[in-house]
């Protein structure tokens, strides 16, 4: 397609203000829930490119418009704006000068690439009129919280047919697409367990109920789960990452505090495991008179592509790569809170390839070392955008309201 070239064409001469982009919000990074510089900035770009949109979505996301030439149509794309709490150990111009803080999964990638799209379609002379409506989404929190289900909430996905979201991956090279129309990322449940005994001197235990002892049986008992109650075929995981109880040496412990995380592949698999570990913390409290509880706190559903949108991608990455560099994505264990943008609304995530040994970038997403090749920006950009084109040229299968199959 013309235009699609002439696209392209744009795309490569604006790259390297993008790269400065990525760059500047490398430097910059914050922490989930505090995106406050990091949302100013993008809004700063929107408004140099005279694209109408919202800040303060779910506090520190943005949400913004693009009028295409259909509007009874529109193609939405996130990007996460959150960083890591880990310091960035990186000897680069633009490591981070926030201490602790660090953009060491990508995100700082997907915004530049997300504010590509706002580039090539500014609201000017300078800009591209799309084929139909675009919705951006830059999201807070998906480190931590997850902020996608707070903007679904103030209306991200009003009006929105298909949603495209992508994500950098060192586990394969720049020039690399991965893929998938099945799962994605695992369901993700962290969790507290609280256990509740009583205080004694240690000289007299008896006097007591020892939760520490509790918390030890409990932690031995649900590691069975895996091995004796979840299917062989079937990925699942369960840590307990904190224990926390008593006050000295010489005291019974009365109160004792786990946290931890369950990760599976299958809402199924996932709900039987809740139900196990419910079971196993009551019955051990029980047997030694103390009680316990099971408090969920953070949720991610199980990210699972619509083949519809999926095939978009493979066909369009094919087009742009070649057929041996694109691969197929493997689930991995990892939640992707972008499952709750596509529970309900036709929508595929995939990976961009990142790795480029002879720069030295090698290293895996949440290290302190991790950085991703800005070449691979020009390629998600290229890609988001042919799926825009894609997905509006085949607009008669994502219907709003659309369920899926």
């Amino acid at each position: 397609m013309e235009e699609l070239e002439l696209i392209k064409s744009k795309i490569k001469e604006i790259k390297e203000e993008l790269i400065n982009i990525r760059r500047d919000l490398h430097s910059h990074p914050e922490l989930s829930e505090k995106e406050f510089q990091t949302m100013n900035t993008i809004s700063n770009h929107l408004k140099k490119y005279n694209i109408e949109h919202k800040t303060e979505v779910a506090d520190t996301g943005i949400t913004a418009d693009i009028k295409g030439k259909d509007k009874s149509f529109t193609a939405a794309f996130r990007a996460d704006i959150d960083a890591l709490p880990i310091d960035d150990l990186k000897n680069c111009s633009y490591s981070s000068k926030n201490k602790g803080v660090c953009h060491a999964c990508g995100h700082d990638i997907h915004t530049a690439i997300n504010l590509g799209i706002a580039s090539v379609f500014q609201n000017n002379s300078k800009g591209i009129t799309p084929p139909c409506n675009i919705r951006l989404i830059f999201q807070p929190a998906e480190e931590t919280v997850g902020g996608a289900l707070r903007m679904i909430k103030e209306n991200a996905l009003e009006n929105v047919n298909v949603i495209y979201g992508l994500h950098v991956s060192t586990h394969s090279d720049t020039g690399f697409v991965q893929i998938n129309d099945n799962i994605v990322n695992a369901s993700c449940l962290d969790f507290k367990i609280k256990v509740y005994g009583r205080s004694a001197h240690a000289a007299n235990p008896a006097g007591g109920i020892d939760t520490i002892v509790i918390a030890a049986k409990i932690i031995d008992s649900i590691q069975t789960i895996i091995s004796r109650n979840v299917q062989a075929e079937d990925s699942a995981v369960i840590t307990i990452g904190t224990i926390n109880g008593g006050t000295a040496e010489n005291i019974i412990c009365g109160y004792t505090e786990m946290t931890g995380t369950i990760r599976a592949l299958r809402e199924s698999t996932m709900t039987k495991m809740i139900t196990k570990i419910k079971k196993i913390i009551k019955g051990i409290a029980y047997s030694f008179d103390a009680d316990a509880e099971f408090i969920e706190t953070v949720y991610f559903a199980s990210l699972v592509n619509w083949k519809e949108a999926s095939d978009i991608v493979r066909e369009n990455a094919v087009s742009l790569l070649g057929e041996k560099n694109v691969l197929e994505l493997k689930p991995s264990m990892g939640a992707e809170d972008f499952s709750f943008f596509i529970q309900n609304k036709a929508g595929a995530f995939f990976n961009i390839g990142a790795r480029n040994k002879k720069k030295g970038i090698i290293h895996e997403a949440h290290n302190g070392l991790f950085d991703a090749d800005e070449e691979c920006i020009e390629i998600g950009l290229t890609l988001q955008i042919m799926n825009l084109y894609k997905s509006y040229s085949k607009k008669d299968i994502f219907w709003l309201g659309k369920e899926r199959d």
